[in-house]
């Protein structure tokens, strides 16, 4: 009996400085910092998220999940409470997204700002300032995977409505028919054979007809020049032009005032001479006789001998 005492004794004592020790190990390593709560609030999905998950401000070690529930409040929303370290600058455009430490899917709370507002969040008393949690990086390959697959399933359809029976036969005709467009193509070129043979000949004409247009610019130049200087000779004040046409203004104003006038009286001259000419023809129409025996007598007039009167 008295050695199962002992026994019992010591297996108590044993107990005893078990529970001792985890108990002054668990205070020992007590977390004695003094952290703010803040509240994550999220619609989408936190798989991987446990708590005690570790909280980061870009990269840094900076506190750690608490708590994750329900909101009571919204359905289908999300809160999960963390206890970040009061230097944190944690600011209104802070966001909080997922990150998975390697491949084991162990999730933690990454911290970011974007920076665009530098005013810190106010803490009041009662209230514990919330944090929206965005889409992390698996959330949107999932998102864009289901876009990716979406489009190659369409793309799928279309290959195969492309390569249809019908659409084969379609495009077998397509290549049947590029293939006699590349047998009449080289029958093309073996025609423009001769016609390729003669290039050079026509290429030693065109190098000599530009020697002539050459040549024929090099005229064209003399006789310009030549041209200006007659132009200058033409445009000299007493240059041969000019003095012709000085002469040919006073020959002008000669005959204009001497020529004119005299041949102006020399018209009327004539047309009295041709008004005589006239009556004389008259009267030797009238009276033939007068070219043998000349223009009779003209009868006696009153007072004269010979005169009578005309009877009534």
């Amino acid at each position: 009996m008295e050695n199962r005492s002992h026994a019992l004794w010591a297996g108590f004592f044993t107990v005893a400085m078990l529970c001792a020790t985890v108990l002054a190990g668990m205070w020992l390593n007590r977390d004695k910092t003094q952290r703010t709560q803040y509240q994550i609030v999220t619609m989408h999905a936190i798989s991987g998220l446990n708590p005690q998950a570790a909280v980061r401000y870009k990269g840094l070690a900076v506190g750690r999940v608490d708590k994750i529930e329900f909101d009571e409040a919204v359905p289908g929303q999300i809160l999960v409470d963390v206890s970040i370290d009061p230097d944190t600058p944690v600011t209104q455009t802070t966001f909080a997204t997922l990150g998975y430490q390697g491949v084991t899917g162990i999730a933690y709370v990454e911290l970011d700002d974007d920076g665009s507002i530098q005013n810190r969040i106010a803490v009041a008393a009662g209230q514990v300032p919330r944090i929206p949690l965005r889409a992390g990086l698996l959330e949107k390959l999932e998102q864009s995977s289901t876009k990716i697959l979406a489009s190659v399933e369409l793309v799928s359809d279309r290959l195969a409505h492309m390569f249809a029976p019908e659409n084969q036969k379609t495009m077998l005709g397509a290549f049947s028919k590029t293939t006699e467009a590349a047998e009449r193509w080289s029958k093309v070129a073996d025609d423009l054979a001769p016609t390729v043979a003669t290039l050079p000949g026509l290429l030693q004409q065109t190098n000599q007809t530009l020697a002539a247009v050459q040549n024929l610019s090099k005229n064209a130049s003399g006789l310009a020049n030549q041209l200006t200087g007659l132009t200058r000779d033409l445009q000299d004040p007493n240059g041969a032009l000019n003095h012709t046409l000085t002469t040919f203004t006073a020959l002008g104003e000669s005959i204009q005032s001497d020529t004119v006038p005299r041949l102006h009286t020399l018209s009327l001259d004539a047309g009295e001479s041709m008004k005589s000419f006239n009556q004389t023809m008259q009267e030797l129409k009238d009276h033939p006789q007068n070219l043998l025996f000349g223009r009779p007598a003209p009868a006696p007039g009153p007072g004269e001998a010979g005169f009578s009167e005309p009877r009534k």
